[in-house]
């Protein structure tokens, strides 16, 4: 049973994990393994390619911008945790709604 990936906020500043399979095939943002949110991307995991590719793919599964998202832990690892600040309430809650439905 996949369960959603918890989302810890302070205000509008959340944290959440992230589980990064780099040189994929497909990228893509979706699903859940142990816990934490999978997102495929196209780039390899040399000098910070793969981790500003999963920015890119974050901010953009999202809808904001790539400033508003940085990694926070886990640089060289596939399991990462992310910090992202989000502008309103609304913003917040269709980023829960977002996390919510990848577990499906």
């Amino acid at each position: 049973m996949n369960l959603a990936p918890h989302m810890d906020c302070d205000g509008l500043l959340c944290r959440f994990r992230v589980r990064v399979t780099p040189k994929a095939k497909k990228a893509s943002v979706g699903g859940v393994h142990d816990g934490a949110l999978k997102v495929s991307v196209h780039a390899v995991p040399e000098n910070g390619k793969a981790n500003r590719a999963v920015v890119a793919s974050l901010a953009k599964w999202f809808g904001i911008s790539k400033s508003r998202l940085a990694i926070v832990s886990g640089d060289t690892s596939r399991q990462k945790t992310v910090e992202v600040q989000f502008a309103s309430d609304a913003e917040l809650q269709s980023a829960m709604e977002r996390l919510r439905a990848a577990a499906e």
